[in-house]
């Protein structure tokens, strides 16, 4: 416990920190050096205390860190390589980011349905793998196609924006519907289907849950509102008050003299 502790628990909290250190702007750099220091030691963790049942995140980490940052770049060029007013780049960032994010896509396929499966103990699939796929394709869905439908209806000029999200939601569909029918390299395609069921309430939970945050938080402002008292009526200025203001403007203006 004092290992898992000190490798893995530590590490993972420093990352929070120094990320709350670098927004805040009191620390950026030395907050950066601490959060990538505590994620580095997150992902090999699973070297430095294998005793510990929890390094199997850190061991998915690492193990989606490559497709992960190549779907991050693909992404950002995607996004800012198109019709944007702040930060946009060169049009050819379009087609880089849409080839990394192929390429980071085929290596998630890849890493379900051939060699490149997580193993963490004893040639045993990470536990945490088949959590994370089966949800990181529903989200993927969901996102993509609550974003084309969004583009197309209150979008100006998004057309082709939304065209290219859509046809990416049917794309991440068709991913998650071959796992579901194809058994993988080392899981079985009703161990998908059930962890997709799982992930489809895991989702609908959360966007449930932040709607009913939302509203909590919507009624009490509107409650509070509703009961304050209604402002009062200042009364009028005085004639001493009047000629102050009269005062300073005729100063500040000049009058005849301009």
């Amino acid at each position: 416990m004092l290992e898992a502790a000190i490798w893995f628990w530590i590490p993972l909290c420093l990352v929070p920190i120094g990320i709350w250190f670098s927004v805040s702007g009191q620390a950026k750099s030395i907050g950066k050096i601490i959060a990538a220091i505590g994620l580095v030691l997150v992902m090999i963790s699973s070297w430095t205390v294998p005793s510990s049942d929890s390094t199997a995140g850190g061991h998915l980490l690492l193990s989606i860190s490559a497709p992960s940052l190549l779907l991050a770049y693909g992404v950002h060029g995607m996004i800012f390589g198109g019709n944007v007013p702040v930060g946009r780049l060169d049009s050819s960032a379009r087609w880089s980011g849409s080839l990394a994010i192929f390429v980071s896509l085929l290596i998630l396929c890849l890493m379900h349905w051939y060699s490149f499966t997580p193993l963490w103990r004893d040639g045993e699939v990470n536990p945490y793998w088949i959590v994370f796929w089966p949800t990181f394709l529903l989200f993927a869905t969901s996102l993509c196609s609550v974003s084309a439908v969004a583009l197309a209806s209150y979008g100006e000029n998004r057309l082709n924006e939304s065209i290219n999200l859509a046809v990416l939601s049917v794309f991440m569909a068709g991913i998650a519907l071959s796992a579901m029918i194809f058994d993988g390299y080392m899981t079985t395609s009703d161990e998908f289907r059930d962890y997709l069921w799982l992930a489809t309430a895991d989702v609908f939970g959360t966007i449930v849950g932040m709607s009913l945050a939302i509203a909590a938080f919507a009624i009490v402002i509107w409650a509070y509102e509703n009961s304050l008292p209604l402002p009062e009526i200042s009364p009028p200025p005085t004639e001493e008050e009047i000629k102050h203001v009269v005062s300073l403007a005729k100063n500040h203006i000049g009058g005849e003299e301009e």
